[in-house]
């Protein structure tokens, strides 16, 4: 066997090795719905969602942005918000994931929320990915 077939043989195995242990990114579609409360500038709530599962969030209002934490099986991630609010009371706007830890370390995503303020009860649209 000559030295050049060789080499491209070798090049070819480490090759499948590197490409077998990296796992694809997977982008999951968010429909979470929240219930939680405000006091001064902190915020906390209660999540339910379909993929995520159960998760609680933590937070900082500084109107019109909040940053957030949430915290679901497995890990963590950020999430910043951009809103605005109503004359009805309402309040939408959007939001977006900036990193996170665990099996979130590296998500990434975007989406909508909506809701009330008198209720704090809220519904979160989007991607991440993961």
């Amino acid at each position: 066997m000559t030295r050049r077939i060789r080499s491209t043989i070798v090049l070819a195995a480490v090759g499948s090795l590197a490409l077998a242990g990296v796992a694809e990114a997977k982008t999951y579609k968010i429909n979470a719905k929240t219930v939680g409360k405000q006091v001064g500038v902190k915020l906390s709530a209660n999540i339910t969602d379909p993929v995520l599962g159960k998760c609680t969030m933590t937070g900082k209002l500084v109107i019109p942005d909040t940053q957030q934490v949430w915290k679901c099986k497995g890990g963590t991630f950020r999430l910043i918000g951009h809103g605005t609010t109503g004359a009805a009371n309402d309040a939408k706007g959007t939001w977006k994931v900036t990193g996170g830890t665990g099996k979130f370390k590296g998500a990434s995503g975007k989406g909508t929320f909506a809701g009330k303020l008198s209720t704090a009860k809220f519904t979160y649209k989007g991607s991440i990915k993961v």
